[in-house]
């Protein structure tokens, strides 16, 4: 019998290993949450940091630094989180807080190991 129907047989042995080997790797890996990026960036504006404060009041900006006001990046994600990002020496933070407005400050790596940006809004 098992000569008759050898073919039958390796058959539906492959095909039951095929059926296992599933190509949905969603079961190893979490899936990633989208957010929406909105970019706040002021049109107008220079700071003066001058060392003497006289010069500032009195328009001499020659030995001030001169600095533009940074972006403000806000993300707003799918699970009702919105974070804020800030970078200090270096290093990007993500400030998050979800509606019940508790609080979680993720690494730059946390952060992209949670969550994508969806799209960019640039106003």
């Amino acid at each position: 019998m098992i000569k008759k129907h050898w073919k039958k047989i390796l058959l539906s042995l492959c095909s039951m290993l095929w059926s296992g080997c599933s190509d949905d790797s969603s079961s190893d890996s979490k899936e990633l949450i989208a957010c929406e990026l909105e970019q706040i960036c002021p049109e107008y504006g220079i700071f003066y940091d001058c060392e003497n404060e006289e010069d500032a009041i009195a328009g001499n900006f020659e030995n001030c630094t001169m600095s533009y006001p940074a972006c403000t990046d806000t993300y707003y994600c799918e699970d009702d989180v919105t974070c804020f990002q800030s970078t200090d020496d270096e290093t990007k933070t993500f400030d998050c807080r979800d509606e019940k407005d508790n609080k979680t400050v993720y690494t730059e790596d946390e952060f992209k190991s949670k969550y994508y940006v969806e799209s960019e809004r640039i106003h």
